[in-house]
């Protein structure tokens, strides 16, 4: 059981709130509202929040080595200054997709880029895992996937974990860091309609699963091992889209959630929806972010 008192950190609707990630030179947490090509930053010592446009929707921002960061927008991998937003192309690793889009990506430890893709209108079995070196050249890790989610790594075990959303599913493979390769599928949980569908996810440093339960209104704490649940958040809303720890301690858990596809009435009973909540000062610590190494 969490006694902690969960808190709204930003009270901006998103459609579809995603992507979030500690930005620990800034002390702030940036996240992305996918649909309304957004990028917010949000600084808990002030509580102020800065807005970035893009032009097109944005699936995933990740930090680089150098302060900025690289946005997953639709049309490409771009080089983006946060909160100014000039971007910069760099490459398009689907140039024959043009009805895709990125949806979650992430950095590995030895400063790679793994970014999903996926069908804009979720058709099964469109999309495709990327790994995108600091040359920017890429190669395609997993084919015919539908929506990616909750990419994160146990590096100190060799593990991947990776999300199926349309299959309910969570997985892990052995990762090898020097081929860049991943194998030997196993699931992890699998997700009843009760539950809701897992989405976005993150590692503590005991190596537990912390994942969002999209139409679920929770998030929860998984032993990966055993798949049992160790803890459970329970949220005024039902779209849970993902989850960071942040903070100078990396014990704050910031959550983002959505609007998207919410009736009128829905909305009426969840007027939170689409809001960045966070729960201060958990027994829990998160890793600092990997960063993307741009040498080209």
């Amino acid at each position: 059981m969490i006694e902690k008192t969960l808190k709204v950190a930003v009270a901006v609707p998103c459609q579809l709130g995603e992507s979030p990630v500690w930005d620990d030179r800034q002390q702030c947490l940036h996240y992305v509202d996918i649909l309304n090509s957004l990028i917010y930053s949000y600084y808990p010592a002030d509580k102020s929040v800065k807005t970035t446009e893009v032009s097109h929707a944005v699936g995933a921002i990740v930090p680089q080595q150098d302060g900025t960061f690289l946005a997953a927008l639709s049309t490409g991998i771009h080089h983006i200054n946060l909160p100014h937003g000039e971007a910069k192309f760099l490459i398009q690793p689907e140039p024959h997709a043009p009805e895709n889009r990125f949806n979650d990506g992430k950095a590995d430890a030895s400063g790679r880029l793994w970014v999903a893709t996926m069908n804009m209108q979720e058709q099964k079995n469109k999309g495709a895992l990327y790994v995108v070196y600091p040359d920017l050249t890429f190669k395609k890790i997993l084919d015919e996937t539908t929506i990616s989610n909750g990419l994160d790594w146990d590096e100190s075990e060799g593990i991947f974990y990776h999300v199926e959303s349309d299959d309910a599913i969570i997985n892990r493979y052995t990762y090898d860091t020097v081929q860049v390769g991943i194998a030997n599928r196993q699931k992890v949980a699998t997700f009843t309609k009760e539950e809701g569908v897992p989405d976005g996810m993150t590692l503590d440093v005991e190596g537990m699963l912390w994942v969002a339960h999209f139409g679920g209104g929770c998030v929860t704490r998984r032993d990966p091992e055993t798949g049992e649940v160790l803890a459970k958040i329970e949220l005024p809303v039902k779209q849970i889209t993902s989850c960071v720890f942040g903070g100078k301690n990396m014990n704050d858990l910031y959550i983002t959630t959505a609007a998207k596809g919410l009736s009128e009435d829905e909305l009426s009973q969840q007027p939170q929806a689409g809001y960045t909540f966070v729960l201060e000062d958990l027994p829990y610590q998160g890793r600092k972010p990997n960063k993307f190494v741009q040498i080209a």
